[in-house]
C-alpha cells in the first residue's frame, strides 16, 4: 500500500471525519447531490452516519449496526470497496437478517409494492468469496430470502450510485426495516 493511501487512511482514523466533510472531494454531480440528500434524510430520522473505516460510515439503529455508506474517491485509489472512482454505495447489514416480511401493507397499491420488490431483488449482491469480503474473510455462500425470493451465495444488499428513484425505494426500505425491527409493520389484510 502506498504511503499516500496509508497516510489518507491514518488521517481519517485520527480525525473520524463526518461524511459531509469528505464526499465533496470524492463525488461529483448527481452522485454528490443524491448522496448529500440521502445523508440529510438519515440525519432527519436520527440515523446519523458515524465514521467506521476509511471512506466508510456506519449507521446504527437502536444501538445496533443497521447499514453503511462507502465511497471510492476520485482523487485517491487503493481503498475502493469494489467501487469505481467517484462512486458510493449504501449497504444493509443483511448478514444476520432475512427480509422475509411481507411489507405490502406499507404500500398504497400492489403495483408500488411490486416495483419495490424488483428494486430490492435487482440490488442483491452475489458472493465474491474468491475475492473475500467483510475485511477479507469469505462470506460463506449464504442463502438469503428477500421479500419472498430466495437467493443463493449472497453477500448482502448493495445499492450503488442510487438515482432519485432508487433513493426513494431505499428510504422506503429503511422505513419498513425499522418498523419490522420495532414490531410495528403494517400487516396486509
Amino acid at each position: 500500500m502506498s504511503k499516500k493511501i496509508l497516510s489518507f487512511a491514518q488521517e481519517q482514523q485520527k480525525t473520524k471525519p463526518k461524511i459531509e466533510d469528505i464526499i465533496g472531494d470524492m463525488l461529483e454531480g448527481d452522485r454528490l447531490k443524491n448522496a448529500l440528500d440521502f445523508i440529510a434524510y438519515l440525519r432527519e430520522i436520527k440515523m446519523n452516519p458515524r465514521w467506521n473505516a476509511t471512506n466508510a460510515w456506519q449507521i446504527n439503529y437502536k444501538g445496533k449496526f443497521f447499514c453503511s455508506i462507502r465511497v471510492h474517491g476520485i482523487k485517491q485509489s487503493g481503498i475502493h470497496y469494489g467501487l469505481e472512482p467517484g462512486s458510493w454505495h449504501f449497504g444493509r447489514n443483511w448478514y444476520s437478517f432475512n427480509i422475509d416480511e411481507d411489507f405490502s401493507g406499507e404500500f398504497d397499491n400492489s403495483e408500488s409494492y411490486e416495483k419495490f420488490k424488483e428494486f430490492i431483488w435487482s440490488n442483491v449482491q452475489p458472493c465474491k468469496s474468491q475475492m473475500g469480503c467483510m475485511n477479507g474473510s469469505p462470506c460463506g455462500h449464504r442463502c438469503r430470502t428477500y421479500l419472498g425470493k430466495n437467493f443463493d451465495e449472497v453477500c448482502g444488499l448493495r445499492i450503488e450510485n442510487p438515482n432519485a428513484e432508487a433513493l426513494e425505494h431505499t428510504k422506503k426500505l429503511i422505513e419498513c426495516c425499522k418498523k419490522a425491527i420495532d414490531g410495528s409493520i403494517n400487516k396486509p389484510t
